[in-house]
């Protein structure tokens, strides 16, 4: 049997079929094709757009012209059961809409925008990870492949989406291929501040390296507007925000949850194993973990009545969040964030103290981890968090900083076992 203790969690492996669509679930059985645009604009970008776009397009790998990509994949479509193709796209102009993609040909099928972000989408920053269905009649095995991306055009001064990568996801019978394991049952189990974490695969098995991931309630670093989820994302085209990688027998890393949010709900595990065959398997969660760290408390507080068009350049934008807890307990805090061009930052503020001025490049994406070096700016209950507006350079108007969805959050960690004299 499998003992679940806060040193050690052990993931034993099964697969089976999963016949569900949108993203790799326990038991999937699937290969991994990747592109992203290594030589591009932006930092490596593909930027997607109107005319004023196509004259810095010439600097795309596999670039054939007219927003069509040609990938070297060496697709393998034999047993395959379904496919889906997931682009990493950012909304940087605003307004900009039916961001689409035509593989081989076919008609255009517009990429789904993230449901948990208020409608139009378009209204607001976001960066993630859209994911739509393949026909897998529809691709060619080895190569020949090929993706063609527009947006609408009409009525938009410069409508632009960037594509940081994309990866085609096809998906196999796992019934023609070897059990790689047997899964037992975990009905509960704790989790600590510090935690041994193996992932118990086969000795036999020729892993190349293993991804683990948690589903539990976080900062949304997705950009999808959900905060309980499986928490991980792809920034060209490579995963991030997970819980780490491994990669080498025999498969463990230890996890410190000292900025997981305390949780109501239990904790889920699970892995992404990566074959030297090219294979991947999703694993059969360890569920009904409990986090228990006795005298850490950890608080995230989540933003709203969030700004449309948070670009900088624009002005000042503000975004309100709750803090529940005793800040007389409060020991560490930080804000969490994604952003475009953040070099372009001039302050933001909480409750009107300068607490943050810049950080990170211009043209580009970045994720912030800023910790407040000062806690006197929080107050219980409402606070108004707020970003100034970015100058001009020599005169002359410059990009700005992009926030994007779901805006700023903050992340409170307590010391519940005694009052902290240094906060009044």
């Amino acid at each position: 049997m499998i003992k679940i203790s806060r040193s050690l969690i052990s993931v034993l492996i099964l697969i089976a079929f999963s016949s569900a669509m949108a993203q790799p679930l326990p038991g999937d059985l699937y290969k991994e094709y990747l592109w992203h645009n290594a030589s591009g604009d932006c930092y490596g970008a593909l930027r997607v757009g109107g005319s004023l776009d196509y004259q810095l397009i010439e600097k795309a790998d596999n670039y054939q012209g007219d927003g069509m990509i040609s990938p070297p994949f060496l697709v393998d479509l034999e047993h395959a059961i379904k496919a889906e193709l997931v682009v990493e796209k950012m909304l940087c102009h605003e307004g900009t809409e039916g961001l689409r993609v035509s593989i081989n040909g076919k008609e255009p099928v517009r990429l789904p925008e993230p449901a948990h972000i208020p409608k139009p989408q378009s209204s607001y920053a976001h960066h993630f990870n859209t994911i739509v269905p393949v026909e897998v009649a529809d691709l060619k095995q080895g190569t020949g492949n090929t993706f063609q991306f527009e947006v609408d055009t009409a009525g938009h001064w410069w409508p632009q989406n960037l594509v940081y990568g994309m990866i085609l996801r096809v998906y196999y019978d796992p019934s023609t291929l070897e059990e790689r394991g047997i899964v037992q049952a975990v009905e509960g189990g704790v989790l600590g501040l510090e935690n041994r974490i193996k992932v118990g695969i086969p000795a036999d098995q020729k892993v190349e390296k293993v991804d683990l991931v948690g589903f539990y309630d976080g900062a949304d670093l997705e950009g999808d507007g959900l905060y309980r989820q499986w928490h991980y994302s792809y920034h060209k085209c490579q995963i991030y925000n997970h819980i780490g990688t491994i990669t080498k027998a025999p498969y463990t890393l230890n996890w410190n949850t000292e900025w997981i949010p305390d949780q109501k709900e239990k904790v889920r595990l699970a892995a992404f194993v990566h074959q030297t065959d090219g294979y991947i398997y999703m694993t059969e969660p360890v569920s009904n973990l409990e986090l228990k760290r006795p005298g850490i408390s950890v608080e995230l507080c989540k933003p709203y009545q969030r700004p449309k068009g948070w670009f900088t350049r624009k002005g000042e934008f503000s975004e309100r969040f709750q803090i529940k807890g005793n800040l007389d307990k409060a020991v560490e805090a930080k804000m969490v964030s994604r952003t475009w061009s953040p070099g372009y930052f001039n302050g933001i503020y909480i409750n009107d103290f300068l607490v943050f001025t810049k950080e990170g490049p211009k043209y580009d994406y970045f994720e912030h981890h800023i910790p407040l070096e000062e806690l006197h700016s929080l107050q219980e209950g409402e606070n108004i968090l707020k970003t100034g507006k970015t100058p001009m350079y020599s005169g002359v108007m410059v990009h700005g900083v992009e926030v994007q969805w779901p805006g700023i959050m903050l992340l409170i960690k307590y010391n519940t076992q005694q009052t902290n004299p240094l906060i009044h």
